[in-house]
């Protein structure tokens, strides 16, 4: 059986473990208070405010929007004009936006700021996608991981601090949230410029594409890849927004949903690094339709066998869902050479976003069947999102030269 994956064909020399571990502490940081933005929401807009919930979802929205759908963009300047600057001041903008936002009093003012925070997201994302892309050298796929790992720490950390410092502070905790992402950032300016010097000496001009077969064959590759991540982006999304409603209708208590949800998120870090480790090794797109496929039965089981396993099964099923993540972002900066920023944006901002948008369409689904019907018919979800890997790169590409990223496709007993 044929087996296709992307790999860059750039020197060994240029991985640096100590370069990509500063890009993730800046994904981790500007995830840290990503992820206390939805808090912060609610409590501002429903709790202080005392607005509707549909100005809750606008101000979600806004920062959907700004933070993740406009990524490509971002991705695409950061191409053509980046600099090891855009980081730590994409993370200083998301850090001081969250400090301030405790303090406002009015809801112009707080979807202003929440404009603010997620642009600096937006140009964080695509600035360090395409560093950890070029200090990863053969080790692509694992860089991505551990890049991908620090956002997923610190989007996990995030809420947990917040909501501590609300009930003890009120709104004004936003500013003690805020010292350590300074402090951050800080540490951010003096340790890029070091990376920007690695990333640099270990360049290669890549030339060519890295397609399958053409450029148009190449968009479709793109397209399917986006598209895959963004219905497992849905599966994922749905199980951590509807996963309460099951418990609490199983008779579980609220702490207990949410504790199994910290559980789902945390777990997927392990998928986060194996993807990466496996996709270098075994090659992106057979890990990734494997993983994808393995996930099913795994989801199912979470409502086919008592309380036990089928907790173990959902915690599994986190795990394989997470492990495309990685080799998905790989492949697609594999046919993007020149554009690396912009594929991640494409992947962590189009993906993302649309795979979000859909959850909220299911919540009309879960009205009329009920959360856990629902969510057993979307554990089906990564099948499609598999079919799409099994259709990239089915034909043989031409190779990209040798300083570009090509297609290996080396074949091995089936």
């Amino acid at each position: 059986m044929a087996r296709a994956a992307v790999t860059p064909s750039t020197p060994q020399g240029t991985w640096s473990l100590r370069s990509i571990g500063v890009i993730a502490f800046g994904h981790g940081t500007s995830d840290f208070y990503s992820g206390m933005v939805p808090l912060l929401i609610f409590y501002l807009v429903i709790k202080q405010q005392h607005l509707s919930p549909f100005l809750q979802g606008v101000a979600g929205f806004a920062w959907y929007l700004t933070s993740s759908i406009v990524q490509p963009l971002f991705g695409w300047y950061s191409d053509a004009h980046g600099r090891w600057w855009f980081l730590p001041v994409g993370v200083l903008l998301t850090v001081t936006a969250v400090g301030a936002i405790g303090f406002t009093h009015d809801y112009p003012t707080l979807l202003a700021l929440i404009a603010v925070g997620g642009l600096g997201s937006a140009i964080m994302h695509p600035e360090a996608g395409k560093y950890a892309a070029q200090v990863g050298s053969l080790r692509h796929g694992s860089a991505i991981s551990i890049f991908q790992i620090g956002g997923q720490v610190g989007f996990g950390i995030g809420p947990a601090l917040i909501a501590y410092l609300l009930v003890h502070q009120g709104g004004s905790a936003t500013a003690l949230a805020a010292i350590p992402g300074l402090v951050a950032v800080a540490a951010l300016l003096w340790a890029m410029p070091h990376v920007d010097a690695r990333a640099r000496a270990g360049a290669r001009v890549r030339t060519g594409s890295a397609s399958f077969g053409g450029a148009a064959s190449s968009t479709l590759d793109i397209s399917l890849l986006v598209g895959s991540t963004g219905l497992r982006y849905l599966a994922t999304a749905a199980f951590m927004t509807y996963l309460p409603n099951v418990l609490i209708a199983r008779g579980e208590s609220l702490v207990t949903a949410g504790q199994v949800v910290t559980a789902f998120l945390l777990v997927s870090s392990i998928g986060l690094f194996a993807g990466g480790f496996l996709g270098d090794r075994f090659g992106h797109r057979a890990v990734s339709f494997v993983s994808l496929a393995l996930a099913v039965p795994a989801l199912v089981g979470f409502f086919v066998f008592p309380a036990a396993t089928g907790m173990l099964c959902l915690l599994v099923g986190s795990v394989l869902l997470a492990v495309q993540n990685a080799p998905g972002v790989a492949l697609t900066q594999a046919l993007m050479p020149r554009n690396l920023g912009m594929a991640l944006g494409l992947m962590n901002g189009v993906a993302f976003g649309a795979g979000s948008a859909l959850v909220a369409l299911l919540g009309m689904q879960v009205e009329r069947i009920g959360a856990a019907g629902t969510l057993y018919g979307v554990a089906f979800v990564p099948l499609a999102a598999a079919a799409c890997f099994a259709m990239v790169g089915r034909r043989r590409a031409r190779p990209a030269g040798p300083n570009g990223y090509l297609l290996d496709t080396r074949r091995e007993r089936s």
